[in-house]
């Protein structure tokens, strides 16, 4: 009767409650594996997209099987995926998942994914504006921008619940409107696969 009741905590890493929130988007012994996979998911869309727009290139493989280069550039764009961007002053993050540039209107934007909670998402979304904002102006600097960086959170809920910000953010990337629910099949699809791995872990 003195030993800790453990049936109710994470099988995963025994420290917090078995809640689906804790499950979907808050296990640490998750978070290096299998939300980096989900989130991931919701870049090579972006990616993918963005890239034929542009006609960077066509594959119209589906997006779990598509495999972003690390660079894509023609004489009036430049894609880089997970690419580290060296500034002649030193931020402390200088790496999103997307870099995107239209050489012709020297704009540069700065995409990165996130899947949380439902109630943190005007948290995470605040919190990746400022995260990359001062590598937004040193590209600004660097590049000769027109101006400054934007930096493009798309921040889905692991339950698939969809901000405003996503359908601005799409707006301003040229991408289609209905992009987004191609976005959400693609959480909910990556949170149904992490609950079942977690139900089938022993």
């Amino acid at each position: 009767m003195k030993q800790p009741d453990t049936d109710e905590l994470c099988r995963r890493c025994g420290k917090e409650s078995k809640t689906i929130q804790h499950i979907t988007a808050a296990c640490e012994q998750l978070a290096a594996t299998e939300y980096v996979k989900r989130c991931d998911g919701l870049a090579k869309i972006i990616h993918q997209k963005l890239a034929e727009t542009v006609e960077l290139f066509e594959d119209r493989s589906p997006y779990y099987k598509y495999t972003p280069a690390n660079v894509l550039e023609k004489e009036n764009f430049k894609l880089y995926w997970n690419r580290s961007i060296l500034t002649d002053n030193t931020v402390p993050f200088n790496r999103s998942d997307i870099t995107f540039t239209n050489k012709i209107t020297k704009n540069t934007f700065l995409i990165d994914t996130a899947v949380p909670v439902k109630h943190n998402l005007a948290k995470t979304i605040t919190d990746k504006q400022n995260k990359y904002q001062e590598l937004a102006n040193e590209i600004c600097a660097m590049w000769k921008q027109k101006a400054a960086a934007q930096v493009i959170p798309i921040v889905i809920s692991s339950t698939g619940v969809i901000p405003k910000s996503p359908s601005q953010s799409l707006t301003r990337l040229n991408l289609h409107p209905n992009t987004y629910i191609q976005l959400q099949k693609s959480v909910i699809l990556g949170t149904c696969s992490i609950a079942r791995n977690f139900l089938n872990y022993k």
